[in-house]
Order: C-alpha cells, then structure tokens, then sequence
C-alpha cells in the first residue's frame, strides 16, 4: 500500500495538480517520490494440514478415485475435457444432494429452505458450466472439438443423458419441480453456446448435443457415493460427503484455468487470459455459496458426527479448510499471479522498489484504447484476489455459526486471519490508481 504521507509527497514533486490535461503517450511521466512502503512483504504460500490430517480427509471424500477420473482423457483433441470434466461431477453430485435432502426422513430439516439453497447452486454451477463453453467458442484453437451428436441422429432413441441423476429426480413428484427449473437455466444459459449439454433441456434451437454420459461418466461417479465410514449413522454424513466433494471438483477447474492463465500470458494472449481470470473469480464466489450449505445442517447432529469422525485431532491446528490440497494449491496459485504483472506490463522488477512499475501501470489505465486487454486481465487479477479473501473471511465466519466462535477464533485460524487481511497482492496497480485519482480529483477539466 502507498505510505500516509502520499499526498504531500506527490505535492513536492513535479506533477502540477492543476495540469489540464493527462498525457502519456506524448510526454514522459513525471518522476514520482520514492515510495518506501509500496513493496510489502506478502505472506509465505498457504501451507496445509499435515499429511496424516490431508490423507485422512481426502479417503473419506474418496478423491483418490475422483482424481482418476478427473484424470482420464477420453478426448485428446478437446482442449476443455480437464476443465469441463471435474465441474460435471461436481454438478452430478448437486443434482444427487437435491434427492437425498428430499428423501431425508428426519423431520426437523429445513427441508424446503435446504432445497432451494442446493437449487440456487445448481443454477450457479451451470451459468459457469455456460460460461467456459462459450469461451472455448472464442478460441479458434479448441472451436468444434467438443465431443457432440447432431439432434437428428438419434431418431426415436433417447436424445439425451440417460444416466444422470438429473433424469432421476425430473420423474420423482417430490422433486420434479426442481429438477423443471434446473433444466430451464440449461436452455437459457446455454443459448449463446454452439451446442447443448444434453440434460433433458427442451433444446429448442435443435443444436448439437454433447456426449454427457461420454464424458461425465455419471455411473463411475455415483458408484464411489458410500463413504468408507459406513459405520456413522448419521445423516449429515452424507451432507458433508457431498458438500466437500464439491468443492474438491471447482477446485481442481480452477486450477487447470490457473494454469491456462500462465500459459496465456506468457503468449501474451491477455484476452483469453482475462476469460479465464474471470472464470476463476466466479468459481471462488461459488465456493463461498457451496460452503454456505453448512447452515442448513443440524447442529446437534453435526457436533455428534464431528465427535464420531474425529474431525479435530489432538494437536491439529490447522483450520479445517485447508485440509484440502486442491484448495491450498488453488489459493496459492491466485496469490502468485501478481508475478506476472511485470511480463504484462513490460517491465522489469525494481528490488528497490521504484516507481517503474507504477508508472508502466499508469500508462496502461490511460492508453487503454491500444492496451484495453492488458486492463482486462489486470482488473481480473485484482477480482480474483477480492473473491478469494471473501471467501475466506466468509469461511471463518460460517465456522464460528456451525461449531461455535471458540472454534474459529482461536490460534488456529490465524492463517485465515492472515489471508483476508493482508495487503494487496498488486501494490503497483495499487499505488498507480491512487495516484490517477489523485490526479483526475485536482484538475478542473
């Protein structure tokens, strides 16, 4: 961040306050007062839980299994398979959560508020879904490699998934209402993609249909739904299972889109860079809404599965979201994105913390007519780093309402702590909007 004293720095030096016009292009930038404060030192990378702690969570959620499937490569010639793969399991298992709250006889559920909160993120889970679809259409490199049939091939046989569990609830009375809806946001998000998912949506345009089953694999995924606990009758068992696995699956998306980022950059393709950005900006919202689910459980039945899963072991200080390696490596992966910011504003690192970077950023805000996808894919850089420190502000604090403040306010949510209120990642963009505002709030034109 700029030091206190900004103001009257930039007053003492040679910018004139009054200076009817800005130009960078046509005269050189004035030379800014050091700035001893702009380069603070970010924490070290998030750490995770210790094995034995990452071991045991990752074989009750079955991700050894989830990561061979996330890892085969039935397409090679389709560049969104890594992508796309993880976030139809993670909907598949939505669509699943949604019968197994509808069937759940304990009569004290909020069973209609649960719902309509899992109906809510199924919808979320598609505009993404939608969302990088339609960008693999803006890149002429993966465009038309979608594994997809043509509508009036099937003739009378079915032309849609036959083994998703969407199919399932849409013919149960208690839940094909839901099941309605969730295929009415498929028609609508999926109305500026090329083709259709393929879900039972009315596929009113007569699009290509992807290959769902082909690809998702639905009944490898429903298989590993018994957890290896099957000793805890409990039903919020089931509801952490689920929730989790969720979460595993958008994490393991983001962080092929994290990889595809750097790629981009490094190819200097900031536009497909900034889609992607903005992909895993949506993502990290959607986290915070999967995360959300944990209000909905019981708390005395809760605290109880806790207790029967061990969930805290004697000594383990780590909060529990960081158990998850796919998280970690994804949260770490945002925060060294601002190591690109000098390939993107070409030019090299000032160890001594100089005003160059500033200065290149500055001229990129106002030059934006030649260099508007280098603030494209800055702005998303910066979006990413907002949604991430909300989710894990929001973390700390569903925490302290599901198990109680002693439990998230403790020394062993520090590191959260650290996380949400750190500095910026980005003090140069930082620092070069401060002192643009400072400028456009002095001058009278």
């Amino acid at each position: 961040m700029v030091d206190l004293h900004w103001k009257s720095n930039i007053l003492n030096s040679n910018v004139s306050p009054k200076s009817s016009k800005i130009s960078l292009s046509d005269s050189p930038i004035p030379k800014l007062p050091p700035l001893p404060t702009l380069q603070q030192p970010i924490k070290n990378d998030i750490s995770p839980a210790s094995f034995k702690v990452c071991t045991a969570y990752e074989n009750y959620l079955r991700l050894p299994h989830l990561r061979k499937l996330w890892a085969s490569n039935d397409f090679p010639n389709w560049a969104n398979e890594p992508v796309l793969k993880p976030a139809f399991h993670a909907l598949e298992i939505t669509f699943r959560f949604i019968s197994t709250v509808l069937s759940d006889p304990r009569p004290y559920l909020n069973r209609r508020e649960f719902t309509r909160r899992l109906e809510s993120l199924a919808t979320f889970q598609v505009q993404i879904i939608a969302m990088l679809c339609e960008d693999e259409e803006q890149n002429p490199e993966p465009r038309g490699t979608a594994p997809v049939i043509d509508v009036n091939s099937f003739g009378n046989s079915r032309s849609y998934s036959e083994a998703s569990f969407l199919s399932r609830i849409a013919s149960w009375h208690k839940s094909r209402d839901v099941a309605q809806r969730i295929l009415f946001s498929v028609e609508r998000e999926m109305s500026r993609c090329s083709y259709t998912l393929g879900l039972g949506e009315a596929n009113l345009a007569g699009k290509p249909i992807l290959r769902y089953d082909a690809v998702c694999k639905p009944n490898e995924l429903h298989a590993l739904e018994t957890t290896l606990v099957e000793h805890v009758e409990n039903y919020e068992n089931v509801t952490l299972q689920s929730t989790h696995q969720i979460l595993e699956s958008w994490s393991r998306v983001s962080r092929v889109l994290l990889e595809r980022v750097n790629d981009s950059i490094d190819c200097r393709n900031f536009g497909k860079a900034s889609m992607d950005c903005y992909a895993v900006e949506r993502i990290w919202k959607l986290l915070t809404e999967v995360e959300d689910l944990h209000l909905m459980i019981d708390p005395d039945d809760f605290l109880k599965l806790k207790k029967e899963l061990g969930i805290r072991p004697c000594g383990e200080t780590v909060p529990f979201c960081l158990r998850s390696k796919e998280l970690v490596e994804m949260a770490n992966m945002c925060k060294d994105l601002r190591k690109k910011v000098p390939m993107i504003l070409e030019v090299e690192v000032d160890l001594k913390g100089g005003p160059g970077m500033v200065e290149a950023a500055m001229k990129v805000y106002v030059e934006k007519r030649s260099e508007f996808e280098k603030v494209h894919v800055l702005q998303a850089m910066q979006a990413i780093e907002t949604a991430m420190k909300r989710f894990f502000y929001a973390y700390n604090q569903v925490v302290a309402v599901v198990m109680g403040s002693a439990e998230a306010n403790g020394n062993r949510f520090d590191s959260l702590t650290q996380i949400f209120l750190e500095p910026t990642y980005f003090p140069s963009l930082d620092a070069a909007k401060t002192f643009l505002g400072y400028y456009w709030d002095n001058n009278n034109n």
